[in-house]
């Protein structure tokens, strides 16, 4: 992932031809909260909230995209839910969970198309473009290229067609391709010059700037990267800024001026930070990382390595398997033995999948090499024999020959045989490594079958053993009460002993309840979830999106006990006024979110506590996935995908 660039979302946005430089976030918030005024406008103020928040705060961004989806479904406006439904996965694009991501921008690409909205549908293009390409799906991300580029062309989106053509030089040079991305970077900048705009001429540079240091043509690097610093600095683009940075980093390091070349990423790591942006922060890093690495700092380069590591999505095959190549070689310089085996078993894992294309290319250019070598060594072969018969010295010069080859083939022999051997012990390595996972899973999920069979039984003890007596007991002492005179205060205290046996029932069916509820096994998971979610507490908001089929009692039983445990401690640790649960139910898969506006935690530093331990466990144990989004002070959203 090192050649993405996540602020092209930015070249979305302005490319966007709805007028989205109107109200400020307040004024739009009064006009989506005012219930008085029609939902047309309510619904546009909050598409809008959602899209102007969409690169300053994502998790709000998300909150009122599902506000507005849940406003338009209820009344019944399907021609605004294809808005949302791309909000949604700008928001999820953003944040880099591009499966959620492409689910959303489909939606919303059908809408559009239902509606014959050309405006929203070219947009979706674009979108749909970038993602493909930013997940290394270049086919398919060439086909929503070009539909965005005939529907701008026939339709006059000028803006939005150099925006295309900027993202095609941009995968144009992330496939190395540099005669192709050159020729569309000047296309887009032409467009961009003769419609005054400096944010999309400010991309041009930037990107121009990166390939020309590729290329090694220093001087047109530092004029692109200069044009481009000037221009985010204008536009007070900290994202942007942070970018240029990095390119003049680049460009001290290739003249060898490693200490100024630190000195400029430190200052581009800063301003990373301070834009917010997950890449930025990753690209600053890793730029770090190799300077460290190439001035002999392993330890530092280890350390900026790792903070990289913690911020990777780990759906990015491309960007993991750099990462992990770096860490191998990290990891070898400082003798790190065991730390490099595991970094190398993970590499080795995603080669495959990464370079498969990368090796036929290699395997035909050694092809092509050694066919070439053949030949010449032919021609030299007939040459010498020639020499040897004019000047009678053949039979040495051939004894000599034969020698070579075979030291030449023993030689090979010993290496690939002690090659083979490195490869059986790793793979012996990573066999011993699946079979430790697979016992930590069988035992975790006995550990949980035992749990739920023991909740169980204790239920049923309470409600028919402890239940029957107390019920019993509450009988006979009404009984007692009506052969037995009493004066006042022996009334009041009677009637406080009932009241107290009243409350002892109540509690002891509350316990039984949250053991094994009723209502998941008789009405099913968005039953049991509502009831929950109403009794814990009122700043609970529950969604289910989806068909209401039954599951697989275990999965159901799982997934109310993950909600029960993070919604516990989101009200316990996390001091939230808000949180907002979600299911949601497609063909194939089920998830669900747990979204609070509480304190906020840093996920790489989390060690203590049993309660997302927990969590974890029970979703590895179904071979479920966890995500966490979360920062000190911005709230948390955690999400859980299984598929079935």
């Amino acid at each position: 992932m090192g050649k993405k660039n996540i602020q092209i979302l930015l070249i979305l946005l302005f490319a966007a031809s709805r007028d989205m430089s109107g109200s400020p976030v307040d004024s739009l918030e009064r006009i989506f909260n005012n219930t008085g005024l029609p939902v047309g406008v309510r619904l546009e103020a909050c598409d809008r909230l959602s899209f102007d928040l969409v690169n300053v705060d994502a998790n709000r961004a998300g909150y009122y995209a599902r506000e507005g989806l849940e406003m338009a479904e209820k009344e019944k406006r399907d021609d605004m839910t294809g808005f949302f439904y791309r909000d949604l996965g700008m928001v999820y694009a953003v944040k880099g969970m591009h499966d959620s991501a492409q689910v959303y921008y489909h939606k919303a690409l059908q809408s559009a198309i239902d509606y014959e909205n050309d405006d929203l549908e070219s947009l979706l293009y674009l979108a749909l473009g970038l993602l493909y390409s930013n997940t290394n799906r270049y086919e398919l991300s060439a086909g929503y290229y070009e539909k965005a580029l005939h529907l701008c062309e026939n339709k006059g989106y000028i803006k939005r067609y150099s925006a295309v053509l900027l993202n095609i030089a941009i995968t144009y040079l992330k496939m190395s391709n540099y005669e192709q991305a050159e020729q569309y970077f000047l296309k887009a900048k032409e467009i961009f010059l003769q419609n005054s705009s400096p944010d999309g001429l400010a991309h041009v540079y930037l990107n121009m700037g990166i390939m020309y240091v590729k290329l090694n043509r220093l001087e047109e690097a530092r004029v692109a990267s200069g044009e481009c610093l000037k221009m985010f600095q204008t536009l007070n683009n900290t994202s942007g800024e942070a970018l240029a940075l990095m390119n003049y980093s680049r460009l001290f390091a290739a003249d060898s001026n490693y200490q100024q070349a630190m000195e400029v990423a430190h200052k581009s790591l800063v301003l990373a930070e301070e834009s917010g942006f997950t890449y930025v922060i990753k690209k600053a890093l890793h730029e770090l990382s190799n300077l460290y690495y190439k001035t002999g700092d392993y330890r530092l380069s280890e350390e900026y390595a790792s903070k990289e590591i913690a911020l990777i999505d780990s759906t990015e095959a491309t960007e993991c398997w750099l990462l992990y190549k770096n860490l191998v070689q990290i990891y070898i310089q400082q003798g790190k033995k065991e730390d490099a085996i595991h970094s190398f078993a993970i590499y080795d894992s995603l080669t495959t999948m990464v370079n498969s294309a990368q090796v036929q290319t290699i395997y035909n250019e050694l092809e092509v090499k050694y066919e070439t070598e053949k030949k010449e060594l032919r021609i030299s072969a007939l040459e010498t024999e020639k020499r040897m018969m004019m000047w009678l010295t053949g039979a040495g010069g051939m004894v000599l020959l034969l020698a070579l080859s075979a030291f030449f083939f023993l030689w090979r022999w010993t290496v690939q045989k002690r090659r083979l051997a490195d490869q059986q012990k790793q793979l012996a390595e990573q066999h011993v490594i699946r079979l430790e996972q697979e016992k930590r899973l069988i035992a975790t999920q006995a550990v949980l079958d035992g749990e739920t069979a023991e909740r169980s039984r204790l239920a049923r003890d309470l409600h028919d053993g402890l239940g029957g007596k107390l019920t019993g007991i509450r009988l006979q002492l009404q009984t007692l009460r009506s052969g037995v005179p009493l004066d006042s205060a022996g009334k009041e205290l009677f009637a406080q002993v009932l009241a107290l046996l009243d409350d002892s029932v109540h509690e002891m069916r509350r316990v039984s309840h949250n053991l094994m509820p009723d209502a998941l096994s008789n009405d099913g998971l968005k039953k049991a979830v509502a009831d929950f979610c109403r009794s814990m507490s009122p700043v609970i908001v529950f969604r289910y999106y989806g068909n209401e089929a039954r599951f697989d009692p275990k999965l159901e039983l799982l997934i109310y006990r993950c909600i029960h445990e993070l919604a516990n401690n989101a009200l316990k640790y996390a001091g939230a006024s808000q949180i907002l649960i979600q299911i949601i139910q497609q063909e194939g898969s089920i998830g669900f979110t747990v979204d609070d506006d509480g304190c906020g935690f840093d996920p790489s530093t989390v060690t203590k506590g049993a309660g997302l331990k927990n969590v974890r466990s029970r979703v590895a144990s179904y071979d479920g996935t966890l995500q966490i989004d979360s920062r000190v002070g911005e709230g948390t959203e955690i999400n859980v995908q299984f598929n079935y």
